[in-house]
């Protein structure tokens, strides 16, 4: 950047130089010439990861969507920042290639159904029931669930498209308790190709779901 000392009256973008005012003074600095030549591998990485990032942050975007109006339940405005680190941590379970994880496809591994088991939408701690797993049989679910003081109120039967956002959702009523903590639930929705299937629990200050898996033969 330097000072234009000379009558030119120049002012904006002449060939690689730009006349402006500043606090009085003619200033002319030239244009930044812009990197040629191929990317580094430093370059292309950080690509890769940004990619990644926004395909997780997007996720995370589409499934607190979906599911508005039990996390609005939650009242918890900093909730969307645990949503999007649980989808970073379900996008680093993918086994694609770098550059290619997503949290759907962290979500098809044990681990990333680990993740989301454990993973409460709810902040508070308290002795609330816990959903484990739901096995879909011939269009029914079974839940196998671990019980607490606080009552579910209701099942949420969610499939949502994490990519586009779309999704279709079903409201269930609170189970009826069994001793052994399995319930039946009659599904609503069959599998969607695209879709990623999700049944949560909800009650007073907590919700807290999992992946649908199919039985195993």
């Amino acid at each position: 950047m330097g000072k234009v000392t000379s009558i030119k009256k120049f002012k904006g973008k002449v060939g690689n130089e730009v006349y402006y005012l500043l606090n009085g003074q003619k200033i002319v600095r030239q244009v930044a010439s812009k990197r040629k030549g191929p990317k580094t591998q430093a370059q292309k990485n950080n690509e890769l990861n940004n990619t990644e990032f926004a395909k997780a942050a997007s996720a995370g975007k589409n499934l607190r969507n979906a599911l508005a109006e039990e996390c609005e339940r939650m009242n918890d405005r900093y909730l969307y920042q645990r949503v999007n680190k649980l989808m970073l941590d379900l996008k680093a379970c993918d086994v694609a290639e770098k550059g290619l994880k997503t949290p759907i496809g962290g979500l098809e591994t044990p681990q990333g159904q680990a993740i989301l088991r454990d993973f409460t939408f709810h902040k508070k701690y308290g002795s609330f029931p816990k959903l484990n797993s739901a096995i879909r049989q011939e269009g029914n679910a079974a839940l196998h669930l671990s019980p607490g003081r606080s009552k579910i109120l209701g099942i949420t039967e969610l499939q949502v498209n994490l990519e586009n956002g779309d999704s279709r959702k079903h409201l269930h009523p609170a189970p009826i308790e069994s001793p052994k903590n399995i319930v039946e639930l009659k599904l609503n929705f069959r599998r969607k190709k695209g879709y990623t299937e999700l049944l949560f629990i909800w009650g007073e200050k907590f919700l807290q779901g999992v992946v649908v898996a199919d039985v195993r033969c």
